[in-house]
């Protein structure tokens, strides 16, 4: 939200000039002056009542910069009193002042109470004017930005449901597995049936796996042959997957499946010459290995796996690294395990 339109410097420029011709004006009708009016409008009364206009508003002003500094998160009755008390009692203060010096050393002579009543409650009146101006707004900022962190929240919901339907469904590999589909129905209806049970394979651990957190690694590991196998329909494609692992642990749901896919849209791959990816297992990660022959446009890095990256963080303190040695790439996945 932006700020206080009191704030401005055009209306601070502007206001007071016409706050104090309007207060010139209330205290002749008050006088029962108004004649003075086309005898002479332009005389230093009118000047005097612009000067403690622009006196009062900018002390008002101040005033509201320091209940905002010291007491905006303060919301209840008594400091929204506390506040207006305050700043009338100055403003009185402040305004009484400047009548007794104006008429003592301009006119040269005292004030009576008539006179400090009248000009007071005028400009007792702007200050308070500024000061409920300053609480409404904080009021309205506040209900406005809850709000906006309401509709904040629901965005963030509709982003993480969407995200979830597209890790769910990976409309690149569903509509690459279609296109394949097609050719295959057309050439070899057998070799079609196998690879629909592999897509279908696929999927239903995609989505029957939507509410578990961690899973067992034997079962990742099946999911991820299904996958190479599909893969392998794809034109020039040859993958193959070695799983040198002998322990039981834990790993995030479809975590597997997403790095081998990325490994395999970042390499170049043809059908003469084999992807071989190792899975390898140390005391405390789960290595996955293969050679390095990344595309032109773009390489494995941890961006392509961004939500894996930020699964395991929740669950290990040690966070997933990428080693690029000469021919090689390597990654490294914290192993999960439940502590009882």
């Amino acid at each position: 939200m932006k700020k206080l339109f009191v704030h401005q410097p055009l209306f601070r420029l502007l206001s007071p000039v016409f706050s104090g011709i309007i207060v010139y004006l209330l205290i002749l009708l008050l006088n029962n002056n108004i004649a003075q009016i086309q005898e002479d409008f332009f005389n230093e009364e009118l000047y005097f009542c612009i000067a403690l206009s622009y006196l009062i508003q900018e002390f008002s002003r101040i005033l509201l910069i320091v209940f905002k500094r010291y007491l905006s998160h303060k919301n209840s009755l008594v400091y929204i009193l506390l506040q207006i008390s305050i700043a009338m009692l100055l403003c009185f203060l402040l305004a009484t002042t400047a009548i007794n010096l104006y008429f003592t050393y301009i006119l040269g002579f005292s004030v009576t109470f008539d006179e400090i009543l009248v000009f007071n409650s005028i400009f007792c009146t702007i200050t308070f004017i500024y000061i409920l101006l300053y609480i409404s707004h904080q009021y309205l900022f506040k209900i406005n930005t809850a709000k906006l962190h309401h509709e904040k929240i629901i965005k963030q919901n509709i982003e993480d449901e969407f995200q979830q339907f597209k890790k769910g469904i990976n409309p690149d590999l569903l509509f690459e597995s279609f296109e394949s589909l097609l050719i295959l129905i057309k050439n070899d209806k057998e070799k079609s049936d196998e690879f629909i049970d592999h897509l279908a394979s696929i999927y239903r651990y995609i989505l029957s796996g939507k509410e578990k957190q961690l899973i067992d690694f034997t079962e990742e590991i099946l999911m991820v042959s299904e996958l190479t196998k599909l893969f392998n329909y794809l034109p020039y494609r040859n993958i193959c997957i070695i799983n040198n692992c002998k322990n039981t642990f834990l790993v995030v749901p479809r975590s597997l499946l997403i790095i081998v896919e990325q490994i395999v849209r970042t390499a170049i791959c043809n059908a003469s010459e084999i992807l071989e990816i190792q899975f390898n297992e140390t005391k405390e990660f789960l290595e996955i290995s293969y050679y390095k022959n990344d595309k032109i446009t773009t390489s494995f890095n941890l961006k392509k796996i961004k939500e894996v990256v930020a699964s395991y963080a929740i669950y290990n303190k040690h966070k997933i690294e990428i080693v690029d040695e000469d021919k090689t790439r390597k990654i490294f996945l914290p192993k999960l395990k439940i502590i009882a």
